[in-house]
């Protein structure tokens, strides 16, 4: 089941040393930043794209979703397979080289299917990164400490985001001061064009630092059951587990991915900001506060977890989106930009937190040799549900619901009404049978 490059070890194998796991944990969370900004720094070129390719909305929102999620989700089951069996590390060093090359020749399309293929490419190319990372992680260390680890890697998801808002929205800021801008062997390009270039290539960097990351051995993996070891008997032995956990997070990330990609587009539009008002505002907050609150949970679900409480990572997940809920509702409705802003401050605390304790509670729920095909499959659903529908969904409200393309607030706020209570209260249903599956590996075999 294992390569040469990812050997087997028992359960009682010495775990690597904190330094040498923490770094790898570095390495992949800069992947994992690098990969937010590059899926969306779209958000912040809405207008100059469509003003330059003529393109309307709904578009715009096929590109952000449906053109990255389609592959980003159908490679992602494949990939998985390969992480259970060759070196992850390779395949995370080929993903990013794939994902970051096909950033920069986003800036290079002149029509629409030039974009959508472009972006095809990126999703292809981060299909590989979070499958492999989360196996790697979650052999480095212990059960009952990889959920702060696995937080902190999914932390970037927030950082990333923001980032892309920050210094993505001060580069469009400056570089559309020209109406052109010259790049050494392209020629004269678009400043939209430019910062996708520009972007891209800078990500080639995790190549070089991947090189000086240790892959890990494989761990409990010796799991054997009369109904067999595979993927699809361990996910129907646990299925009231997966498909309540899946069918709350898959609802949920349409919620996430309608925010994070029209949130922009809604200061800008709503209160007149510039891009790089936007990013320098709203990006600090999704930076600073969506950052702490990943982090802040998995360390809260770890201590949990250390001192013997079950399902830690469930119980957050699920009451930090039900918190979450009033909130955004509030920011989309605000009479002003600073008044949403101070709103989504405390928001991004709890929208955040589910990002790395939903698949750590996949990863203490499997066994280590369906670690990755378990965490591709967890990011196929969410891909394929929450990439493809969540942008959409809102260009729709928006253009068929309130027929005003200002009205992106109201269009946010009536999506989180509905969506926010069900996927809460499916994940917090998930936790007794996520316990009877703990509760399997735990037997000796």
């Amino acid at each position: 089941m294992a390569s040469a490059a990812a050997p087997v070890a028992g359960p009682a194998s010495d775990w690597p040393r904190p330094a040498r796991s923490w770094f790898a944990v570095a390495v992949l969370t800069l992947g994992y930043t690098v990969s937010f900004i590059d899926r969306t720094i779209l958000s912040l070129l809405i207008d100059p794209i469509k003003a330059d390719l003529a393109l309307s909305d709904t578009q715009i929102a096929l590109l952000q979703g449906l053109a990255f999620g389609l592959f980003y989700t159908v490679m992602g089951m494949p990939l998985g397979w390969l992480v259970d069996r060759t070196s992850r590390k390779r395949v995370v060093a080929i993903g990013v080289t794939t994902w970051c090359l096909a950033t920069a020749a986003c800036g290079l399309a002149g029509n629409f299917w030039h974009l959508f293929l472009a972006r095809m490419g990126v999703g292809a190319g981060e299909a590989s990164l979070s499958p492999a990372a989360i196996s790697m992680i979650g052999d480095s260390f212990p059960a009952e400490r990889r959920a702060f680890p696995i937080s902190v890697y999914s932390m970037a998801s927030s950082v990333g985001a923001g980032l892309a808002l920050m210094v993505g929205g001060t580069v469009v800021q400056a570089i559309t001061a020209q109406p052109r801008f010259a790049l050494p062997l392209i020629g004269e390009v678009a400043p939209w064009q430019a910062t996708f270039i520009i972007v891209g290539l800078a990500g080639l960097v995790v190549v070089l630092l991947l090189a000086f990351v240790t892959e890990p051995v494989r761990r409990e993996v010796l799991v054997r059951e009369e109904a067999g070891a595979g993927l699809i008997p361990h996910l129907r032995r646990n299925r009231a587990f997966h498909l309540r956990h899946l069918g709350g997070m898959a609802l949920y990330c349409v919620l996430i991915y309608g925010v994070l990609s029209w949130m922009p587009a809604y200061f800008i539009r709503t209160f007149g900001w510039t891009p790089g008002q936007v990013g320098l505002r709203y990006g600090f907050v999704v930076t600073v506060f969506g950052g702490i609150g990943l982090a802040g949970a998995g360390w809260l679900s770890s201590r949990l977890a250390v001192r013997g409480v079950r399902a830690a990572s469930l119980k957050i997940t699920g009451w930090s989106i039900l918190i979450v809920t009033p909130l955004l509702i509030a920011a989309c409705l605000a009479n002003d930009g600073w008044s949403a802003v101070f709103i989504l401050a405390p928001a991004m605390l709890f929208f955040t937190a589910s990002g790395g304790l939903a698949v750590s509670a996949l990863c203490e729920a499997a066994p280590g040799n369906l670690r990755g095909r378990t965490a591709a499959l967890y990011y196929f659903v969410l891909g394929i549900v929450g990439l493809t529908v969540g942008p959409v969904s809102v260009a729709l409200i928006t253009e068929h619901v309130f027929h005003d393309p200002a009205a992106l607030g109201p269009a946010i706020a009536l999506a989180t009404g509905i969506l926010g209570p069900i996927a809460g209260l499916l994940v917090l249903s998930a936790i007794k049978p996520f316990g009877r599956a703990v509760d399997v590996l735990a037997k000796p075999i």
